[in-house]
């Protein structure tokens, strides 16, 4: 298995860092790089390196890790009474936070004038069908 990871790696060619670029060598020394052409320089260096296959070759796990079990306890689920579901219930109901009177009056107003939109808008759409409906086919 290392032998393929190691010819995998081998058949990718590595992305040259800033300083193997030789310019000068490829007759860009007096070209221009535009910023998105220094961005890329900068951020091909800047890249981390390929992981080896030391750790691989070192002797590795060798095997899988075995799958966790539902439960480690020898405890089984129980089903929970009527009386200690209210308790819990009431439990949870105690660490809700409610809302003012005020804020209660807001959500209200913003409520009912939402639905009354939503009332102008429908019924205007119902007029304007049935008004065509009734040109077309009346």
């Amino acid at each position: 298995m290392a032998d393929e990871q190691e010819k995998a790696a081998a058949d990718i060619p590595a992305d040259p860092t800033a300083e193997e670029l030789d310019l000068e060598a490829m007759g860009l020394e007096d070209v221009e790089l535009t910023e998105e052409e220094q961005v890329a320089i900068a951020a091909a260096g800047a890249r981390p390196a390929r992981k080896t296959v030391v750790a691989e070759a070192v002797g590795g796990k060798g095997r899988s890790t075995p799958k966790r079990r539902r439960s480690t306890t020898t405890e089984e689920h129980r089903r929970t009474t009527p009386v200690e579901f209210v308790r819990e219930a009431v439990a949870e109901l105690r660490k809700v936070v409610w809302s003012t009177p005020s804020q209660l009056q807001q959500y209200f107003v913003v409520v009912l004038v939402f639905v009354l939109i939503m009332i102008g808008i429908v019924s205007v759409l119902d007029l304007a069908f049935g008004t065509l409906l009734l040109r077309i086919f009346g």
